[in-house]
C-alpha cells in the first residue's frame, strides 16, 4: 500500500478548477438598493401616517424586510464553491456548501462516465458524473456560458486522464 501512495504522489494534477457562483451585485450595491427602498418606504410611510393611515409603515416595511432577507440569503449562498482536479490516476471533487459542509470524492477516471446535458438554445444545462452507484452534479450554480466552457475543459481533462496524460505531451 505505501508503494501505491508514492506512485499517486508522482502524478500531480494537470487540470485544476475552483468553481464559484457569480454574483452581479456587490455588498455596496446591495446597501444602496436597501437604502433607496427603505428611504422610499419611509417617505411614503410618513406621508400616509400624516393622513391617518397608521398601519401603513408596517405594510411598507415588510417588502424592505423581505428584500433584506433575500439579499442576506443570496450572499450566504455565494460562499458555496467546488474544487475539481484531474490527474492521470484520479479525479478529485470537493464540494463546500455555504453552511460549511464539505464532501470530498476521489474517483478513478477509468470507472467514471461524464454526462453533459445540452440544450440548443441555452448550452450545457447539467454536468453529471456517474461512478458505480454514485451520481454527482458539478457546477449546478454556474451560469450557462461558464458551465459550457467548464464542461469542455473538464471533458478534455477526463479524456486526457483516461489516456494517462499522453495527449498532453
Amino acid at each position: 500500500m505505501p508503494h501505491d501512495l508514492q506512485k499517486r504522489e508522482s502524478y500531480p494534477p494537470f487540470f485544476q478548477a475552483v468553481l464559484t457562483p457569480h454574483r452581479s451585485l456587490s455588498r455596496r450595491g446591495m446597501n444602496i438598493v436597501l437604502w433607496c427602498t427603505g428611504s422610499i418606504a419611509g417617505f411614503y410611510s410618513l406621508l400616509l401616517v400624516l393622513m391617518g393611515l397608521w398601519p401603513a409603515p408596517i405594510l411598507l416595511a415588510m417588502p424592505v424586510l423581505f428584500l433584506w432577507l433575500a439579499f442576506r440569503h443570496n450572499f450566504a449562498t455565494a460562499e458555496t464553491y467546488e474544487e475539481v482536479s484531474v490527474s492521470p490516476l484520479e479525479v478529485r471533487l470537493k464540494q463546500v456548501t455555504y453552511k460549511g459542509e464539505v464532501q470530498e470524492y476521489v474517483l478513478n477516471p477509468f470507472h467514471m462516465k461524464l454526462h453533459i446535458e445540452k440544450d440548443d438554445d441555452i448550452g450545457v444545462t447539467r454536468i453529471l458524473i456517474r461512478s458505480e452507484q454514485l451520481f454527482l452534479v458539478i457546477g449546478a450554480f454556474l451560469n450557462p456560458d461558464d458551465r459550457t466552457s467548464f464542461a469542455t475543459a473538464f471533458s478534455q481533462a477526463v479524456h486526457s486522464a483516461k489516456n494517462r496524460g499522453l495527449d498532453l505531451v
